[in-house]
């Protein structure tokens, strides 16, 4: 009985495979003559500068995380996935349709951790795009090794704390490289421009204020927090919300620690919990802060300006980041 198990088990592991090698290619248009080659600069697991190549259009493409997938999925190239693995909640509301289909056509490899490196092979990628821990030797191997075989890869800049300085420019340096990779420029410009405009907005009404807020952004761990640093993405979205920051090196911090500080404004990062629903984690975040009645003269307790946020929309880049901007801006001053 267990044998047989076993080989029904492998049997519809390679009818996945089957699927997913069977998927349709789209040619390359007319618009495509002329674009490629492009080159992007990313990185490899040693965090060291790495220039890809890509001769045309990637036909197909495994995302190794969420973040990775959303961005492809909010920019339309559905159509190129033949993998997407490692989800850290729920797909953004906007994007479920189409992860369903992903999904439905058997596409998603993974729910939590990597895919092996034998099943990637087997689906013939021709571009990997992921986190940098998804090349550890012990995952999918540094990207050197598949650039040998002829796929291209791209690690996003603020995964795993990769690129030197990390902050919204660099989250909009990703998503030009997509524009360009797929040849959907008018797409990335139009989304690079309107966050452009959204940072003017920030900066004009941060203008006429006499001080802007002094805010810091706190993971809770049972009565102590960890504050995000000004230099981390996370912590510089907050400036980027137009926030002065209140902790520029970030750190362990106590209750005690935060009555020092006295921000004007906290904002509470938090994953969604099993057994509960995504609207009882984020109470409980709130909940961290204000139930805490050492806080309660700090003045972004007694002024009610305690805000909690996803991780996932604030950590690692991708398409979330500045929807989060927006809404902390508008949390704070409008």
């Amino acid at each position: 009985m267990k044998k047989s198990l076993k080989w029904l088990a492998l049997a519809l592991v390679a009818l996945q495979v089957m699927l997913l090698l069977a998927a349709p290619v789209k040619t390359a248009s007319a618009e495509d003559e002329g674009h490629y080659p492009v080159t992007i600069s990313t990185y490899n697991y040693a965090k060291e500068p790495v220039e890809v190549t890509f001769d045309k259009c990637p036909q197909r493409v495994v995302c190794t995380n969420q973040t990775q997938t959303e961005l492809m999925l909010y920019f339309g190239l559905d159509e190129y996935i033949v993998g997407t693995a490692y989800l850290d909640g729920e797909i953004r509301d906007d994007l479920k349709p189409q992860y369903e289909a992903l999904k439905a056509a058997g596409k998603e490899l993974t729910v939590k951790g990597y895919p092996s490196k034998e099943v990637v092979l087997a689906l013939e990628p021709d571009f990997i795009f992921g986190w940098r821990s998804a090349f550890a030797e012990d995952q999918l191997g540094d990207v050197s090794e598949w650039h040998k075989m002829g796929v291209g890869t791209m690690i996003l800049r603020c995964s795993n704390n990769t690129a030197p300085v990390r902050d919204l420019e660099a989250v909009l340096a990703d998503i030009a490289d997509i524009g360009k990779i797929f040849n959907i420029e008018e797409k990335t410009n139009a989304y690079i421009e309107e966050t452009r405009a959204l940072m003017a907005r920030i900066a004009e009404k941060v203008g006429t204020l006499e001080a802007p807020y002094k805010a810091i952004i706190v993971e809770p761990y049972g009565g102590t927090f960890y504050c995000w640093g000004e230099n981390t993405l996370t912590g510089g979205l907050v400036v980027a919300a137009g926030a002065t920051y209140a902790l520029p090196d970030g750190g362990d911090l106590s209750v005690e620690d935060i009555v020092n500080i006295n921000p004007d404004v906290i904002i509470v990062d938090y994953m969604d919990e099993e057994g509960i629903t995504p609207e009882e984690s984020k109470a409980k975040a709130i909940a961290s802060v204000m139930d805490e009645a050492a806080l309660a003269e700090v003045p972004a307790v007694k002024n009610g300006k305690v805000m909690a946020i996803n991780l996932t929309d604030v950590y690692g880049g991708g398409i979330r980041m500045v929807p989060s901007v927006e809404a902390m801006f508008k949390f704070m001053y409008e």
